[in-house]
């Protein structure tokens, strides 16, 4: 296709999907499995970071020498609780489960408009990404994607996405990083791509507004995708 291009990349945890901490509950099993040690993940912070990050943190909480092997092995690990746990039925049904608000439609609006290309930018494991937005019926949405698997620094992941997006035949003209936290507004920044925060995750507008974000929505049922050429001038 001739013509201006977007690399939408988005963030799933808080900006697609709510899991009440399924990814939590699966890697702290996974570290008890191999390991012994209980809630050994409680207090690390999750939010805007890559898997990879996290579980190097664990490992220094826990002085466990880290290694390739290691990693793998509780990355492993993980994908097996992981997929019990996003299927796991709690008591009482919890609140913070599900597709956010939006996203269904703004997927779908963007699908419409040619110049726009959907991808992903997360810190989830590739396959732990797989196993969330799939169990949502999101995952065959996305073209291509970065992901935590590679990188500890979420500012890398742009370059990544960008490499995937060559891959496939794309030279977009334009970036957009659609993310909860400060770390996606960050990142996006690092690069000069527009960053767009949604108030869907932990942190709120007025708190996503202080990080300089191009756009601050509370929900994306506020995001009209036919602005988003417009962000890129």
């Amino acid at each position: 296709m001739t013509g201006s291009r977007t690399l939408v990349l988005f963030d799933i945890d808080g900006t697609l999907i709510q899991t009440a901490r399924a990814g939590l509950r699966g890697m702290n099993a996974a570290i008890e499995m191999l390991y012994g040690h209980t809630d050994a993940v409680e207090g690390v912070p999750f939010a805007g970071r890559t898997d990879r990050a996290i579980l190097r943190d664990v490992f220094t909480r826990l002085e466990l020498e880290w290694h390739q092997q290691s990693f793998e092995a509780v990355r492993s690990a993980y994908f097996e609780h992981l997929a019990r746990e996003i299927v796991r039925p709690l008591s009482p049904p919890p609140t913070d489960f599900g597709v956010l608000p939006g996203v269904v439609a703004t997927l779908d609006a963007m699908d419409q408009d040619p110049s726009l290309v959907v991808a992903l930018l997360t810190g989830n494991f590739a396959r732990g990404a797989a196993i969330k937005l799939g169990h949502f019926g999101l995952w065959e949405r996305f073209r291509f994607g970065a992901f935590g698997d590679e990188h500890f620094d979420r500012r890398d992941l742009v370059p990544l996405a960008l490499a995937r997006a060559a891959d496939a035949g794309i030279v977009p003209t334009s970036v957009v990083v659609i993310g909860d936290t400060p770390l996606d507004v960050d990142c996006a920044q690092h690069h000069g791509a527009i960053a767009v925060a949604v108030a869907t995750g932990q942190h709120d507008v007025a708190s996503l507004t202080a990080t300089g974000a191009d756009l601050v929505l509370p929900t994306l049922e506020s995001l009209d995708v036919r602005n988003l050429p417009a962000l890129a001038r």
